[in-house]
């Protein structure tokens, strides 16, 4: 494919004839009519330009008086082909977008020759030459237009009148140190060792968000669908919903099949898994994500964990990285709470004073977090601490909450009880209706 684009050409000059301040447009990025591939289109917009800069009303008639003047009319196409640019096209809306692709591909053209050249002479150039051919190629890749892209005058960047939001966890602690939740816009690594206590606090942070409204998305790298839910259905349901069991092993207690429907009815297009038979790489967590996100309007996406993600990359480090790094741009993009597990690593139960880099993996994940939560468990006590090691929102950290865990209920509370009490809303409201009778 050649370096050019005769539609992109056409369209800058057919806009011309319908806004001569197009000229403006083509200015700002350094548009000349040298950037132009097709010679009678740099002849075109060089005399446009000029009658620009001399106030001459710019159409067919005048353009080309214009050009018979110094005998170019035919070189530039002549008059049938000059009348042919004013039809097509309507606006000049897209005209940035042309100008862009036009000013890109001479920039390109530009480097391609300089290249080639250099190629040819390099056996001759000294250091000093390569050095001058260096400066002349990033004067050139500058002087493209497109790099001014890449910074933005602080002037003109708004402050945001208000806060983005943020999901509310269901613990009253954590909430308030965080900035009122999760907020909008982060990436939280939850991190600890395996029994620490890390997808019951996940669950009851899913079953809250949902009972808030905001629908939500879980990948679980190592339990089936079956486990999943029947974890959910138990950190959800009401006490009227659970029912006591015995086996060979012992008594148990499980929710009742009204709870079960209920809760699966409250589910419904709120909570959403991701499937099984998709290979977990970035490329498919980042198009799942985007589909959940804007298709069906989720708002928290919960992944565990790290260690089970297909990412590409030549090592496992590198294939986190990637995995992070895309998480964090969608959650940037779209606004959304994302939560990731991460395990902790080996030297973690040696550490006196925990630190964020006890994450198994890359050290770069850490960086690339908002909030980082680690779960522990001491011994075979019922309790878990959760401490907070990073929090970009607020800055505070180091804050602990400790958690009681009521096996029956599958759920953490804290002293008063008060996650225990809570009634996510999943039954239906019954209204009693009146009768009048005659």
């Amino acid at each position: 494919m050649g370096l050019y684009d005769l539609d992109a050409e056409r369209n800058i000059l057919s806009s011309v004839f319908i806004d001569k301040n197009v000229i403006i447009e083509g200015n700002k990025v350094n548009l000349c009519a040298d950037d132009f591939f097709y010679p009678q289109h740099m002849i075109i917009y060089k005399y446009m330009k000029k009658m620009f800069d001399q106030s001459i009303a710019i159409d067919t008639v005048t353009l080309r008086a214009e050009l018979e003047k110094d005998d170019m009319l035919d070189k530039a196409g002549g008059i049938t082909y000059l009348a042919g640019l004013t039809t097509l096209i309507a606006t000049s809306d897209n005209v940035a977008f042309h100008i862009k692709i036009v000013k890109d591909l001479a920039t390109k053209r530009s480097i391609k020759d300089m290249l080639s050249q250099t190629t040819k002479d390099i056996k001759k150039l000294d250091s000093k030459e390569l050095i001058k051919f260096s400066d002349n190629l990033k004067t050139t890749l500058l002087d493209s237009g497109n790099v001014e892209d890449l910074i933005i005058d602080a002037s003109t960047i708004e402050f945001e009148s208000k806060n983005k939001g943020a999901i509310e966890t269901g613990f009253a602690a954590i909430d308030s140190t965080t900035g009122g939740g999760l907020n909008f816009g982060t990436l939280t690594i939850l991190t600890g060792n395996p029994g620490s206590g890390k997808s019951t606090f996940l669950n009851q942070i899913l079953a809250n968000a949902m009972s808030l409204g905001f629908n939500s998305f879980l990948y679980s790298g190592e339990l089936t669908y079956q486990m999943s839910l029947e974890w959910f259905c138990k950190t959800v349901a009401n006490p009227n919903h659970l029912v006591s069991c015995s086996n060979n092993f012992g008594k148990y207690v499980k929710v009742c099949e009204e709870g079960q429907n209920q809760i699966m009815n409250w589910s419904k297009d709120k909570l959403f898994f991701y499937s099984k038979e998709a290979t977990a790489d970035e490329v498919n967590l980042v198009n799942a994500i985007e589909f959940a996100t804007l298709r069906k309007n989720v708002k928290l996406f919960i992944l565990d964990n790290l260690m089970t993600l297909e990412c590409s990359g030549s090592d496992k480090y590198e294939k986190q990285i990637i995995a992070v790094k895309a998480l964090k741009q969608l959650s940037k993009k779209y606004n959304l709470v994302i939560i990731l597990v991460a395990h902790s690593n080996k030297s973690s139960l040696q550490n006196r004073e925990p630190h964020v880099f006890e994450i198994s993996g890359a050290s770069e994940i850490p960086n690339l977090a908002d909030y980082v939560f680690k779960a522990t468990r001491e011994n075979s006590e019922p309790e878990t601490t959760i401490l907070i090691l990073k929090n970009r929102i607020t800055g505070i950290i180091k804050r602990k909450l400790k958690l009681s865990f009521d096996p029956d209920r599958k759920r953490f509370f804290t002293k008063g009880q008060e996650e225990l009490k809570r009634d996510f809303g999943y039954s239906p409201i019954l209204r009693q209706e009146s009768f009048l009778q005659d």
